[in-house]
């Protein structure tokens, strides 16, 4: 009913012409610009929805606008399931190589594991594919356990840059060791074998460390390399920090990463999944420095907001972010969410609904407020509804403007299985 009811929605919003009222282009979500008329024009993928509070038309142009998601074996929406012998994947990021190929770098759970064992088994795997809509193929491991959330780009020189939440050695938080879920198989402890987790602080400087994988091809090999973050604050911290990155014309990376702010507050019970910073480096190969600016999710705002970034820039220089929007459910939206006000219940589930989020920013360090921008229902090219429990990850890929084309998330639907899903953005190149 609530997906039925988010198509009704979006049909008003298509007749209604995307009428939110604007002042400046900054009301339209910097995704379109404020017309003549005083009335937002958004840009193809992005729409105006009655979601905000008190059912307003807000934010103008803020929510994405997407097409039919396709049915592939693997199941609606589905792009990538996981290699033989794995069982899930959650989420990938997906980038056009030289030769056409669409290559996948997806979170994939080895040993036939489920989702529940992301903290322990997650890999990066490289799977391909002819067009981004269509089933991606198994190719290779890119980095074993422990890595997770990666984002590939191309940098300015050439070489295929891969970040990633781990490192490819075993989380020195991990509940278990690696486990094995095939039929009659033990849980293996690779403990041992692994050289220490590398995201850690250099005593001796000051800095902390983290390691990204490059290659010269998209397809390997891939090497290591232990890079350094100058400015990072001690109270934030890494063990969730899903970086994701931009390069610059001039070739400079800029890093957007999730530093749960709040993690060593007096009396906290649990870990805060909040705030955010950005990094500069001059070259992919760092070293890496916090820039000023305003931290998403400061101690003034956000309380349990976010998870997931992914960063872009758009075609007219505007920075934007998605995130995984956290405890939103369907209907009216809380006035007080992603604030104290909007205390989460010890251990409650993340419930349906509003799991994708937006902000934007005209230069990447001040940001807009976190708003809504999708939710777990899509519509497949059957026609049919399918409202799924979970979707996170979100990865945009883009055209040759730098327009949004594509996104792609991590899906938990329940009795139908986890996997990587894509929504193509109602664009013109996808109306074809």
């Amino acid at each position: 009913m609530q997906a039925a009811l988010w198509l009704l929605a979006l049909a008003a919003a298509h007749a209604a012409a995307d009428r939110a009222a604007c002042k400046s282009d900054w009301d339209c979500s910097l995704n379109g610009v404020c017309g003549g008329d005083g009335f937002c024009v958004c840009d193809d993928g992005w729409t105006t929805l009655p979601f905000g509070v008190n059912g307003s038309w807000a934010p103008g142009c803020g929510y994405l606008d997407f097409l039919p998601s396709p049915v592939n074996d693997c199941g609606p929406g589905c792009v990538y399931h996981a290699s033989p012998g794995n069982s899930v994947s959650w989420g990938g990021s997906v980038i056009q190589t030289e030769n056409g190929t669409w290559a996948m770098y997806a979170a994939e759970m080895m040993n036939n594991c489920q989702l529940s064992t992301w903290q322990t088994n997650s890999q990066v795997a490289l799977a391909t594919s002819d067009s981004p809509t269509s089933q991606f193929t198994f190719t290779s491991v890119v980095v074993d356990p422990w890595a997770h959330n990666p984002e590939v780009l191309r940098a300015q020189d050439g070489t295929y840059v891969l970040y990633t939440l781990g490192e490819g050695v075993q989380w020195p938080w991990a509940p278990k060791p690696v486990q094995d879920c095939r039929k009659g198989a033990a849980g293996e402890d690779r403990a041992g074998a692994q050289e220490p987790f590398p995201l850690r602080r250099d005593p001796s400087t000051g800095y902390h460390n983290f390691v990204l994988h490059h290659s010269d091809s998209y397809d390997g090999p891939w090497t290591p390399m232990n890079l350094t973050i100058q400015g990072w604050n001690d109270t934030w911290m890494m063990k969730n920090w899903n970086p994701t990155a931009q390069v610059m014309p001039n070739g400079s990376i800029r890093l957007m990463v999730h530093t749960q702010t709040r993690y060593n507050r007096p009396n906290a019970k649990r870990d805060y999944w909040t705030g955010l910073a950005i990094l500069h480096a001059d070259s992919w190969r760092g070293p890496y420095t916090v820039m000023p600016g305003q931290e998403q999710g400061d101690d003034d705002k956000c309380f349990w907001c976010e998870e997931d970034p992914f960063m872009w820039r758009d075609h007219r220089g505007n920075w934007h972010m998605l995130y995984h929007r956290m405890y939103d459910p369907f209907g009216p939206l809380d006035p007080n969410w992603g604030t104290y006000a909007n205390t989460v219940p010890e251990g409650s589930a993340i419930p349906p609904g509003w799991s994708g989020g937006h902000a934007f920013s005209r230069d990447g360090l001040t940001w807009s407020a976190l708003s809504r921008s999708y939710n777990t229902s899509f519509v497949d090219t059957a026609g049919a509804v399918h409202a799924v429990g979970r979707r996170e990850r979100p990865k945009l890929i883009f055209d040759s403007d730098g327009r949004a084309t594509h996104l792609y998330n991590g899906l938990d639907y329940h009795g139908v299985g986890t996997y990587t899903m894509v929504a193509p953005l109602n664009v013109a190149q996808n109306r074809k």
